[in-house]
């Protein structure tokens, strides 16, 4: 899968045909193609640099963007969702930091206008006008986020018309129903671009941002927490959305997945929710991750069009593999590396087709990741829509980056920090870094004690290379050539 199935799935189907089986629509959706791409981003970064560029320039000038858009015309949905121009800041950010390609904020690019959405409108497909105004991507990232700063009732972020989730399109259509998860969201991106801000000499708003951030982390910790996991939000009417309180819906995935991805919930409570999330949402004799337990059904309040699946179906209770991998990547955060790896495992569609009974149950192809796999009798374990959204490159990302542990930062130093079970006695890993011709690098990473708590040490081509925070960072190797890293497992403190 991680040699070829995934990058190509997410390549060809992606960011090329953009259709599939299941979907054959050939829109670019904003948040789903930058996502995507930055799978990439260790075989082809160039890709990931043309897609912030291409979604920047898909913002309109009120800092809004198009939910989904067909080229040539860019004829797509205007929307209220909540999350969707934030991701051109969190995935800019994270290609700067993957690749110390700066020079990627001060492209230059345009924007688009359209008629506004009216009072009570939700959405309107329509063809934009390219205007002459123009900004940097630097501008248009901190446009977008300038437009999310506003919170509710309990200091949160609102939660619009869908906040990731598209089907809880009527949790806060009325402007006062809260996001959790947006809140964790913002404060994931808000540091790095405090930082930017910062380097760019325009401190007030570094420092605004930064207020923010700490304001939101706080009614995090204040509202949020549900005594064994957090909320997922709250409706315009106040009710609150994902708490034990809750009649349906009441622990989601999402919030606890992100509570540790954010690094800025309180590690006791963190563990607390993914030990709530594995009791209530992870079932391993059915190979499934739940996003939501129980489905909407009978709840009096509206969600949205979640509601109109049946229950354990899609998003509705079933598991939504895209969520699915942020769990995995949790549960490597918080160093469980033995349950991060086995759930992973468990994602793959190979382990879902391993024998013929398990073929027959999940009825879809056995080598492409599909999007959602129903959780309801008589149906579970079957899949869904293959081929769609960011599942593969999720599923890409969190295997190489989360469990093998292997990294870029500043286009120009090689992390490896792996999270491998103890039973592993290692792995091999062949990158060729791009843009280096004739380069290879070879890592070989070996588990000789059966301990794979940290690094204990490392080297490049038989040199010892620094061992910090329980992760080996050597420079790329820039002679052609093929070179060698080798990096052991132990228990304790690395050798240094």
């Amino acid at each position: 899968m991680l040699n070829a199935w995934l990058p190509y799935q997410t390549l060809s189907c992606r960011l090329w045909g953009r259709s599939a089986f299941y979907q054959s629509g050939g829109a670019f959706g904003f948040r789903d193609q930058l996502q995507d791409a930055l799978s990439l981003l260790m075989l082809a970064p160039d890709l990931a640099r043309e897609q912030i560029r291409l979604h920047a320039r898909h913002q309109f000038v009120e800092g809004d963007v198009l939910h989904w858009w067909h080229p040539p015309l860019s004829n797509g949905m205007r929307t209220r969702f909540a999350d969707d121009l934030l991701w051109l800041p969190w995935l800019a950010a994270t290609y700067v930091r993957a690749t110390g390609d700066r020079a990627v904020l001060d492209e230059v690019e345009a924007f688009v206008k359209a008629r506004a959405l009216e009072p009570g409108e939700d959405e309107a497909y329509l063809v934009p006008e390219r205007v002459d105004a123009t900004a940097t991507v630097y501008e248009h990232a901190a446009l977008a986020i300038d437009r999310s700063l506003a919170v509710g009732a309990h200091g949160l972020p609102l939660f619009g018309c869908g906040d990731w989730n598209d089907g809880m399109n009527r949790v806060g259509r009325e402007g006062r129903g809260e996001s959790v998860w947006m809140g964790w969201f913002l404060v994931t991106l808000l540091a790095d671009w405090a930082a930017f801000a910062e380097a760019r000499g325009e401190q007030d708003r570094a420092t605004r941002w930064r207020a923010h951030r700490e304001a939101l982390q706080r009614a995090l910790e204040r509202e949020a927490w549900d005594g064994d996991w957090y909320r997922r939000g709250w409706y315009d009417d106040g009710a609150p959305l994902g708490s034990h309180a809750s009649d349906e819906c009441r622990i989601d995935a999402l919030v606890q997945a992100w509570s540790v991805i954010s690094g800025v919930a309180p590690r006791e409570r963190a563990e607390r929710a993914m030990r709530s999330l594995e009791e209530h949402l992870v079932s391993e004799p059915e190979r499934l991750i739940r996003l939501l337990a129980p489905p909407f059904q009978d709840t009096p309040h509206d969600p949205g069009y979640i509601k109109g699946y049946v229950a354990g179906v899609r998003e509705n209770g079933g598991q939504y593999t895209h969520a699915a991998l942020w769990v995995v990547r949790a549960f490597a955060e918080l160093g469980r590396r033995d349950r991060a790896a086995r759930l992973l495992e468990m994602l793959s569609p190979v382990s879902h087709a391993g024998t013929a009974e398990h073929a027959r149950r999940y009825r879809v192809e056995p080598y492409v990741v599909a999007a959602d796999v129903y959780g309801v009798a008589p149906h579970v374990g079957r899949g869904g829509w293959t081929w769609y959204t960011g599942s593969s490159g999720w599923m890409y990302r969190v295997a190489l980056e989360s469990v093998l542990g292997v990294t870029l930062e500043r286009g120009d130093t090689l992390v490896v920090k792996p999270c491998i079970p103890d039973a592993w006695p290692g792995f091999s890993l062949t990158w060729r870094p791009p843009g280096r011709e004739g380069t290879l690098v070879e890592i070989v990473v070996r588990n000789p004690g059966a301990c794979s708590e940290t690094v204990v040490s490392a080297t490049l081509d038989g040199t010892r290379v620094p061992v910090r925070d329980g992760a080996a960072r050597l420079a790329v190797p820039a002679m052609p050539g093929t070179h060698r890293v080798e990096v052991a497992l132990g228990a304790g403190e690395p050798v240094r």
